[in-house]
This record gives C-alpha cells, structure tokens and sequence, in this order.
C-alpha cells in the first residue's frame, strides 16, 4: 500500500509571512546528554506559520468550532488529488471533471508543485491563487476539507479573503500547505489529517497521510 506523508517538515527559523503578528518558528534544544543525560524540545510557533496546518471557520466566525470540537470522523476521509494549472499567478479550473465527487463528505487537494518553494522568502507573498472561476468550481463541489500546496487561496494581499469567508461559513476546512502532491498524482486516496487537539484553537499542527 502506496503511503504519502503529506506535511511540511517543522524547522527553526521558518517564517513564511514576515509579520510580527505571526512570530517564526522556534525549535531548541533544551538539557543536554553530555551534561544531564537527557535532550528534549521546546517548541514554539504560530500555529499557521511554518508547519501544515488543519483549520476550522473559527478562524473567521466565532460561531465556528475550535479544533478540539472537531469530530475524529472527519479527519478521515476520501480525497481527490488534482492539479491546477497556473496562468501567471492565478490558478485554473482543472480541465477534466470531478466523478462522484460527494458534496459535504469528500476532500479536495489541488497542487501545482507550490511546494518547490518552501525555503522562498516569498513562498506567501508570491503564492499562487484561486481564480475566480477556479472558486467559483470550489464553492460547487462543497469539499469538507480543502488542502493545497499553496499558502494562500486567496489572492495573497487581500486581506478580506472574500473566497475563504465564503468557504468557511459553509462549514469546510482547510489543510495546508501540503507537499509532495505531484508524488502522489491525480487519483482518489484515503486521507487521515491528524491536528494537534489544541483546547480553544482555531487550529494546530497536522500531520497529513494519503494512501490508496
């Protein structure tokens, strides 16, 4: 059985959106066997700065569900990988159409190989999009939980992100960024999205698994 781990590595020191208002990630070392014995981590970060992310509509609605309240039935679920072409920075509706696609059930990860750029200064300011069409197709299909190798959906420096209000008042959530799309190619996998379970937060640290 093929088995895709889909997460961003967490490293010290990634910062994707260079604002104070989402400090970089911080991971150091803390005791030391040569002089206690023993090694363990602290870890610090913003929880949608530097890592793959699993997110609720908390992020936007107060009325939404924090990421503890979200039931493990839905971090388990059929998802189908697509690619998306861009056209400058914008991102297109895929060419050949979804099959038995069930609305309000089945997750949506698009890549178009965004991933290549984690280690860019501007992997966020220079991501990729979704065209209008290409949300007005999202918003059709009602995905549970939508993923991509791109950090924002959004054009990056609209900061209504008027597609993602609508997204997550419909009830989705997002996953993101994830890596190692085009591995795993246009098919139909299972997808386990495994956050944090962290008491009151919009949303945590995920690791990603796909399997077919």
């Amino acid at each position: 059985m093929p088995l895709f781990d889909l997460s961003v590595p967490i490293r010290d020191g990634v910062d994707w959106y260079r604002d104070p208002t989402t400090p970089a990630v911080r991971l150091k070392n803390v005791g030391s066997i040569e002089k206690l014995g023993w090694v363990s981590q602290t870890l610090t970060l913003q929880v949608l700065n530097g890592t793959t992310y699993l997110e609720t509509s908390g992020h936007m609605y107060p009325d939404g569900p924090s990421i503890d309240q979200v039931p493990p039935e839905k971090l388990l679920c059929r998802a189908h990988v697509v690619p998306v072409t861009p056209a400058g920075q914008e991102l297109a509706v895929p060419e050949s159409p979804l099959a038995q696609f069930r609305a309000g059930e089945d997750a949506l990860l698009l890549y178009c190989g965004w991933d290549a750029h984690l280690e860019d200064p501007k992997f966020y300011s220079s991501s990729p999009y979704f065209s209008k069409p290409l949300q007005s197709w999202i918003l059709d299909m009602q995905p549970s939980i939508l993923g991509g190798d791109m950090v924002s959906y959004d054009h990056p420096a609209d900061a209504a992100m008027p597609f993602l209000r609508t997204y997550f008042r419909r009830g989705g959530m997002i996953l993101c960024p994830l890596t190692g799309l085009g591995k795993v190619g246009r098919r139909t996998v299972t997808l386990c999205a495994a956050p944090l379970k962290l008491v009151g937060a919009n949303a945590a640290p995920c690791r990603a698994l796909a399997w077919f």
